[in-house]
């Protein structure tokens, strides 16, 4: 466990992670559970998309905070529209997953592409947690940890409160073009 401020080179190490996981998961998920059929496929996409929708999203996160401390920000302002807009639909895809998922448990029962099915799509709806709301990780850095114990509670994630300050900033500019406009030329 870290003590205190996180350097880039973890920030490095959790977006290199994170991207090669987009690949490694669903990979080792077909690998240990190959589709048999047309159903099988289809319940192992509707898993995957989500899963590795929001990995991308951490992976940029990850790299884009590593280069902002570095003092290179341009990765990250451009991660905050990209994030702000694959919220919704990413939660849609995560939606769409655990009805298959749960359809093709109720129609096959425990089959290994069921499984992995299931097993994917907790992976994607705990990283859109993760990504958008709760920070679930406080395992890597003590004073995260000890908020945890202290607290008794999940804090907001971080790249949460990155989004949500990009979104006030965003409402408090357009509102203020618009104001400007309707004044209309002096």
């Amino acid at each position: 466990m870290t003590q205190g401020r996180k350097s880039p080179r973890n920030f490095q190490s959790y977006g290199t992670i994170e991207a090669v996981n987009v690949v490694l998961v669903p990979a080792m998920a077909i690998y240990l559970a190959p589709p048999r059929n047309f159903l099988d496929a289809a319940v192992l996409a509707a898993a995957i998309l989500p899963t590795c929708g929001l990995l991308v999203v951490g992976a940029i996160y990850w790299l884009a905070l590593a280069r902002r401390l570095r003092g290179d920000r341009s990765l990250f302002l451009r991660w905050l529209p990209m994030a702000d807009a694959a919220q919704r639909p990413l939660l849609a895809l995560v939606f769409l997953a655990v009805v298959a998922s749960g359809a093709a448990f109720l129609l096959r029962g425990f089959t290994g592409p069921v499984i992995a099915a299931l097993v994917l799509t907790s992976l994607a709806a705990l990283e859109y947690v993760n990504y958008y709301h709760r920070q679930l990780q406080h395992f890597d850095n003590w004073s995260d940890f000890k908020k945890l114990v202290t607290t008794g509670r999940l804090g907001p994630a971080h790249s949460a409160r990155d989004l949500a300050a990009y979104r006030t900033s965003t409402v408090r500019r357009s509102r203020a073009s618009t104001s400007v406009g309707e004044r209309g030329p002096n």
